[in-house]
């Protein structure tokens, strides 16, 4: 279909939509920069906290176990 120059489809001349468009863009932003404020919060939060286990390899709590295990096993099938 053949549309004349100059016709206008979309017409709003109260503003109403320029509006509402400005608000819902406002909240979105605000919940944009309050989520990235949180998810800053926590790791700066994170980077201070201290692991409350640390991982480390001892040769004499292996094999104490290790012997452990072994005496348990003999006890048990004797």
């Amino acid at each position: 279909m053949p549309t004349e120059e100059g016709t206008q489809v979309f017409v709003d001349a109260t503003g109403r939509r320029k509006r509402l468009l400005a608000v819902l863009g406002f909240f979105v932003a605000l919940f944009a920069a309050l989520y990235m404020g949180v998810v800053g919060a926590s790791v700066v939060q994170a980077s201070d906290a201290a692991l409350t286990t640390k991982a480390t390899v001892s040769t004499s709590a292996t094999a104490s176990a290790s012997a452990t295990a072994t005496a348990t096993s003999s006890a048990s099938a004797g």
